[in-house]
């Protein structure tokens, strides 16, 4: 027997179906996990920044998650040399959208340069 060119031997062909239908069941099985895990990612862009004085920092940021999720935040403003010279935990709630909007205000112990989400985790 011949497949694609392929000389199989008598009597293997079921195990060559086996093998494309594990192949194939494995692939879907595979893809529809990689795609379930990445829709409950959570994103975070850091939209924008502004120092407000000399111990305040005023950071803007967007929040991509599922709407049913809940997250902390951990932002952090920095000086001119990466220091971290504030931080805040800011709450998110489970929202409607997948995309919500946010500003905080970040008390400083000096100037602050920069502003930056560390991270957020689901409650």
């Amino acid at each position: 027997m011949a497949v694609g060119g392929l000389k199989i031997a008598p009597g293997t062909g079921k195990w060559w179906a086996l093998g494309i239908a594990f192949t194939l069941a494995f692939t879907v099985f595979a893809s529809w996990r990689v795609l379930s895990v990445a829709d409950q990612a959570i994103d975070v862009t850091t939209t924008g920044f502004k120092v407000i004085d000399d111990r305040t920092l005023k950071l803007s940021f967007d929040v991509h998650k599922p709407p049913q999720v809940a997250v902390v935040c951990t932002v952090h403003a920095q000086d001119q040399k990466k220091n971290v010279v504030g931080t805040l935990s800011v709450d998110i709630p489970a929202a409607t959208e997948r995309t919500t909007t946010h500003e905080v205000l970040i008390k400083t112990t000096t100037q602050a340069f920069a502003g930056l989400v560390h991270d957020c985790v689901r409650r």
